[in-house]
C-alpha cells in the first residue's frame, strides 16, 4: 500500500482586530488557509528564530507568541508571497506580527505582544482558520 503526501496547505491572509464588545475584551489574531487546517503548535518564546538560518528575528513588544504550522507556506507554486511576512498592528496588547521561516512546508510566525496573556485557541471551517484570543485581564 502506498501513501500520498500530506497536503500542504497555503497561508492567504493574516487579519488582527480588538474586541472591546465581548467580556473579557481581546484581541484576535486570524491565520486563514486555503486547503486543510495544519497542524500547529504555539507557545510563548523568549525569541524568535529564524526556520533554516537560526538567525533571531527582531519583533516589536515585551513578549512573543510562537505560532508553528505544518505543513504550511505563505507562498505559491512560482515563489510569490500569498501572506505578509510583517504586519505592525497597534492593539491593546498585540503590537506585530513577524514571519520567523517559510522552510520545507514549516511556516512560523511570531506575535509581539505588550504582555502576556491568556490564550482561547480556536479552528473554524470555511474557509479553514487558526484563530488566537488574547484575553485582556
Amino acid at each position: 500500500m502506498t501513501s500520498s503526501p500530506p497536503s500542504i496547505s497555503t497561508l492567504t491572509a493574516i487579519r488582527a482586530a480588538h474586541h472591546p464588545e465581548a467580556t473579557p475584551q481581546y484581541d484576535r489574531v486570524v491565520f486563514e488557509f486555503s486547503g486543510p487546517l495544519p497542524l500547529f503548535r504555539i507557545e510563548h518564546t523568549p525569541q524568535l528564530i529564524e526556520d533554516g538560518t537560526g538567525r533571531p528575528v527582531q519583533v516589536a513588544g515585551r513578549a512573543i507568541l510562537m505560532v508553528q504550522m505544518s505543513p504550511a507556506r505563505a507562498h505559491d507554486d512560482a515563489g510569490q508571497a500569498t501572506a505578509p511576512r510583517r504586519m505592525a498592528v497597534s492593539l491593546p496588547n498585540v503590537r506585530e506580527l513577524a514571519s520567523g521561516g517559510d522552510f520545507e512546508a514549516s511556516l512560523t510566525y511570531g506575535i509581539g505582544l505588550d504582555h502576556r496573556a491568556e490564550l482561547r485557541i480556536l479552528t473554524l471551517a470555511s474557509p479553514n482558520r487558526l484563530v488566537i484570543d488574547l484575553l485582556q485581564a
